[in-house]
């Protein structure tokens, strides 16, 4: 049994956003206190290499010193293309489209390789990546030239690439947007996208990747998406969604890894400290709440309260803390030393880019 306070070990679940490129005092006496498990860095908090590395040290020296006595979690969206986070000194790649069209699994996986080594010499341990929607609706826009394409066995071999890419380098994984937003038009930014697909039709196509991975090269983790599926579960979003979270993505699919909120803070999520709570009650393993640290620490109080009163069973807490404690144990070395960023932005690194942008354009003839 845990023995941990309830805040410490609700704080586990929570994955915080903050803004600046140093870390905030109110965020440093939150992980201090063991109210924050992992921390995902944006444009706003990267300006440089040997910043980014000093900014993540500072945070671990600080966790480690905690109750929580573990490393933070600390992730990134970097895609590649339009969803990249990364300072110019890093070596950085197209969109996933790119690499699809290509159809060489080698060029995405090679990518994913020089991208988890930079990522990791700076101590990013978690990368939200690679995106496995289908792009079956050219109308969706939050995906668009995200996805590696149209069809579920391009992504699948792209997603396994990218997966493995990532994953040797020390970098955890995290395949994204479960069970598959690529059919819808709204972007969940902004409102609660809706989609009438059955359950068969997910299982012929949107589940697709996932089915694949899981077998063949599981990612440590994977990201449920803010979207309702009025077929399958009409009351709840996917990330809100015990039928998807308990029932599909762990029953059905058999995944043993963590499951992750996508940002509970974005427009199609009314209360993003209630949908924390009731994320985790449905079986989600971290909460991802990437701006509002009010919502952060609410949301860590009601986790709290959860396993006081027993409302969070003490058999599924214990489980999500020790899948969460896996994956630390496997990608989070909080050993930075400086000469490792060498290997950031490094001619081997550069040339190869090179390599990877001729071969794209080629296969665009």
């Amino acid at each position: 049994m845990n023995e941990q306070a309830p805040e410490v070990r609700a704080g586990q679940r929570i994955m915080a956003g903050f803004t600046g490129t140093a870390a905030p005092a109110s965020l440093i006496e939150r992980v201090r206190a063991g109210r924050i498990g992992g921390v995902i860095l944006f444009t706003r908090n990267i300006e440089s290499a040997a910043q980014t590395a000093a900014l993540i040290a500072s945070l671990q020296t600080t966790a480690l010193a905690s109750p929580l006595e573990r490393p933070l979690l600390v992730g990134i969206d970097q895609e590649g293309g339009r969803v990249s986070r990364l300072s110019d000194d890093f070596t950085t790649f197209p969109a996933a489209r790119g690499f699809g069209d290509a159809g060489d699994p080698a060029l995405a996986r090679e990518a994913a390789r020089i991208t988890g080594a930079e990522l990791e010499a700076v101590g990013v341990n978690m990368n939200f990546a690679p995106v496995v929607d289908i792009l079956t609706n050219p109308e969706c826009a939050v995906i668009g030239d995200r996805a590696f394409g149209e069809s579920p066995q391009i992504v699948s071999q792209m997603g396994e690439a990218v997966t493995q890419g990532l994953q040797e380098t020390g970098v955890a994984a995290c395949a994204k947007h479960f069970p598959g937003i690529g059919d819808m038009a709204p972007d969940p930014h902004d409102v609660l996208p809706a989609s009438r697909l059955t359950l068969d039709d997910l299982r012929a196509r949107e589940l697709a990747p996932y089915r694949h991975l899981i077998r063949r090269a599981p990612p440590a983790c994977v990201m449920a998406a803010h979207a309702v599926f009025e077929a399958i579960d009409e009351a709840s979003p996917a990330s809100l969604s015990p039928i998807f979270l308990q029932g599909i993505l762990r029953g059905e699919l058999g995944f043993r890894g963590v499951a992750v909120t996508d940002d509970l803070d974005m427009g199609a999520i009314d209360d993003p400290a209630q949908a924390a709570l009731q994320s985790i009650l449905a079986g989600a393993d971290i909460a991802l709440i990437c701006h509002s640290e009010d919502a952060q620490d609410k949301a860590c109080d009601a986790v709290a309260q959860a396993i006081r009163d027993g409302s969070l069973p003490s058999e599924q807490e214990e489980a999500s803390s020790d899948r969460i404690r896996r994956l630390k144990e496997s990608y989070c070395r909080p050993n930075w030393r400086a000469e490792m960023l060498d290997v950031i932005g490094c001619a081997e690194h550069r040339a190869a880019r090179e390599r990877i942008l001729a071969a794209l354009k080629g296969a665009r003839g």
